[in-house]
């Protein structure tokens, strides 16, 4: 089955990465962040890029068109979307509310397009606030083979995100970014996955917090501290594009700081989630 995806609220490309590695074609991918659209064309030169501030009703007819060219051309047509969360995070001191009208756009522009399936991603809580009927699970990334336990709502029709991992079968940071455990060796480790995580555990050859999955990471540089806490070092943007799934290779040059490549991680969908979602389309 040939299968055409549109990717909005794209950012770097997460989930454009995930559907192409499930053997999907990215046939648009829409944003208004200029940095993470160039690193996502960087990363993805044959997709086409739009570059428009999404939340108007009038866009609906343009997806609707982009949906109908492409079944006509044989392909199952997927949405996906991931409207900005961070209103709807419980990290957030906003009025959730303030999150909302881009969901509730999301699920009108889908209902009004008319796909095959769909998909979109946001943080947990959204999944209270969703219209009433709307099919939604709760997926963690660690099920599918990363070593992190990013847990998002995946809302969605038509297919099925198998897991590939049982919890036993967790990856550590460890086993992802071996060559931590000389630099931790003997030292207590806090907050290694960044985000405010205060697991803390001696750490040894035999027995180390960092065989265990990392915490979700957010939009902040994530860190090594011992139990001073004193910093070793910061995680670096290719160890943390490792815990999230991506490739170390994933190219974040077009990006002009830090901040905004930490910021770009931290909000990325999980290629590996995303790939599961595409993947189980054929399963329904």
């Amino acid at each position: 089955m040939k299968v055409a995806v549109i990717d909005l609220f794209c950012g770097m490309g997460g989930f454009s990465q995930g559907a192409i590695e499930a053997g999907a074609k990215v046939v648009l991918a829409v944003d208004l962040w200029d940095e993470a659209l160039l690193v996502h064309a960087k990363n993805h030169p044959d997709t086409p890029i739009k570059r428009m501030t999404l939340g108007e009703k009038y866009h609906f007819s343009l997806f609707k068109r982009e949906v109908d060219k492409w079944r006509k051309l044989g392909y199952h047509v997927h949405i996906h979307g991931s409207p900005p969360c961070q209103a709807l995070s419980i990290a957030s001191s906003r009025n959730p509310e303030e999150g909302m009208p881009l969901v509730i756009w999301f699920l009108e522009c889908v209902k009004f397009a008319d796909p095959d399936s769909w998909s979109m991603e946001n943080v947990v809580p959204v999944r209270k606030r969703l219209p009433e009927g709307t099919p939604s699970v709760i997926l963690n990334s660690a099920d599918f083979g990363v070593a992190q336990t990013r847990r998002r709502c995946f809302a969605g029709e038509g297919w099925v995100a198998n897991p590939t991992h049982s919890k036993e079968e967790w990856l550590g940071v460890i086993d992802v970014l071996p060559h931590l455990n000389e630099l931790l060796e003997g030292k207590l480790v806090i907050n290694t996955a960044g985000g405010g995580a205060s697991n803390s555990r001696r750490v040894n050859s035999q027995d180390s917090i960092i065989e265990n999955p990392s915490k979700t990471i957010h939009n902040n540089t994530p860190s090594i501290r011992t139990d001073k806490p004193e910093k070793i070092r910061s995680l670096t943007i290719q160890e943390t594009m490792i815990l999230q799934g991506f490739s170390p290779d994933y190219d974040l040059t077009e990006a002009n700081t830090q901040k905004a490549r930490w910021t770009m991680i931290g909000n990325a969908v999980v290629p590996a989630v995303a790939k599961a979602v595409i993947e189980g389309i054929e399963c329904r």
